[in-house]
């Protein structure tokens, strides 16, 4: 299945959507988006996995790099899932204690407009 991206900007904080697979050949197209909205400027970021319905480690490979960028433009980058196989991948890798993690995008969008640029969130 083919992976779908939108991006918006919600009450200043860049919002991807995620729709479909994120494998080794579609995690180019996600690493592609989010540096495009870092290098525009968006250092606060929301993935948001609501709809996406398989994801590997390509795909964390590239949110774990794309966190690290982000930090290192003064903002975060948080992702927002609720089905239980997303939620098995984050903690069996750990990855739920690194990124900041919701359940709801509205959670997500409000917490990342406190992460003002250049105090990133620890």
């Amino acid at each position: 299945m083919e992976v779908q991206l939108q991006r918006r900007i919600v009450n200043g904080v860049a919002v991807l959507d995620v729709a479909g697979e994120l494998d080794i050949y579609t995690s180019p197209k996600l690493k592609t988006a989010i540096q495009d909205l870092i290098s525009e400027g968006h250092a606060r970021l929301v993935v948001n996995l609501l709809k996406t319905t398989y994801l590997d480690s390509t795909a964390l490979s590239v949110l774990t790099a794309a966190l690290k960028q982000a930090r290192e433009n003064g903002g975060d980058l948080a992702v927002v899932y609720n089905q239980p196989q997303i939620e098995k991948i984050f903690s069996i890798t750990g990855l739920h204690d690194v990124f900041p993690v919701f359940h709801a995008e509205g959670e997500a969008v409000n917490a990342a407009r406190s992460w003002a640029k250049g105090s990133p969130k620890t």
